[in-house]
């Protein structure tokens, strides 16, 4: 899961969103929770409501899969995310892909311009995560 459509905000009703959704989610949390309830010393809670959508499964290590299969899913799945950019106390709506960087430890990222238009479009951040990897991981 590399690429994710997440929405969040203080006073969101996420239940109350994904009881109309035609998107599966693959989290959702609510305000007050524990961040990590299994944790014995991360007792730190989600300040806001939130959930999380899969919108591509390619690897970190293909960014351009990435970008095609976000821009096919936010097409697709148009209405759904308007709704969710625009449901109620929802404070932020990001596409977040997930890339890797080896040493020394600084790559460029190029989007395409389509999908850059689109998410603009439809009122939605786009986020560039960076995973550091180091060669012997790899191997």
């Amino acid at each position: 899961m590399s690429c994710m459509l997440r929405a969040s905000g203080a006073n969101f009703d996420v239940d109350l969103f994904l009881k109309d959704c035609g998107l599966e989610p693959v989290r959702v949390w609510h305000k007050g929770e524990r961040k990590a309830p299994n944790s014995e010393t991360n007792l730190r809670t989600s300040a806001a409501s939130g959930v999380c959508f899969e919108v591509s499964d390619a690897d970190f290590s293909e960014l351009n899969s990435q970008f095609v299969d976000a821009q096919i899913w936010l097409t697709k799945n148009r209405d759904e995310v308007i709704r969710l950019v625009q449901f109620p106390d929802v404070e932020g709506v990001s596409v977040d892909f997930g890339a890797e960087i080896r040493p020394p430890g600084w790559r460029s990222f190029s989007v395409p311009p389509a999908l850059t238009s689109l998410v603009g479009a439809l009122g939605v951040d786009l986020e560039i995560s960076v995973y550091p990897i180091s060669d012997e991981a790899v191997s």
